[in-house]
């Protein structure tokens, strides 16, 4: 089982900064959120022995999210921090206002292009996704391991992508993406007919209720 989520608010949303490689903090509003993600999701953990890594970007807002999920699942010193994790790289961009941004942007000639640089010194969308997919492939094995991914918008689209078997060539291709809401959880795994699954997607319910998500309820496929 994968389980992805998106940091909180942070203050870059709050300061009108850009966001990419900008390493801004959670706001109160955003720590508020991810507790209440935290809480949801140690009802599903209670009494259950799966064993979980936490991985989770280096930037503050993904590594602080990270921090109060392992302290509700009881996980603490567990978090392993990764750079290939960020979001998409934007360069010179990263701390700017987004007015002040505007002024370095260069906008690509189409919405189709795989290797525009929105930025100097910016990834291009290709950079972006092979740098999460080779990331992920070394760090950990998503067919057999369970993980705890805290990361970014862009960089938990890339990952489903990956995990879908779509190389970003592909889609570009077929012009799909998903969304993913500050604070929202997503669950990856394999059914059992050994299809890789997407079982929630960019689930923002803990911001409404306070059940669980049942997660561990899906016809996941049991190893033996």
């Amino acid at each position: 089982m994968i389980i992805l989520v998106r940091h909180g608010e942070a203050t870059h949303h709050t300061e009108h900064l850009t966001g990419g490689w900008t390493d801004s903090d959670l706001t109160d509003a955003g720590r508020r959120q991810i507790t209440a993600l935290a809480e949801k999701l140690a009802l599903d953990f209670k009494g259950r022995e799966e064993c979980f890594r936490i991985l989770t970007s280096d930037l503050k807002r993904a590594a602080e999210s990270a921090a109060i999920i392992a302290a509700k699942l009881g996980m603490e010193g567990k978090v392993e921090k990764h750079a290939f994790l960020r979001e998409k790289n934007n360069g010179l961009a990263a701390g700017m206002k987004e007015s002040d941004a505007k002024a370095i942007y260069r906008p690509a000639a189409t919405l189709k292009e795989l290797h525009h640089r929105n930025y100097p010194g910016g990834e291009t969308r290709k950079e972006f996704y092979d740098r999460c997919a080779e990331g992920i492939r070394a760090a950990a094995d998503m067919e057999k391991e369970n993980l705890i991914i805290v990361a970014h918008k862009g960089t938990i689209q890339n990952i489903i992508f990956y995990w879908l078997g779509f190389d970003i060539e592909e889609v570009n291709k077929y012009n799909f993406s998903v969304d993913i809401l500050p604070s929202s959880l997503t669950v990856l795994g394999i059914n059992k007919w050994l299809e890789h699954g997407i079982f929630l997607l960019n689930d923002t319910s803990h911001l409404h209720n306070a059940d669980g998500y049942g997660i561990f309820n899906f016809k996941y496929y049991k190893r033996h």
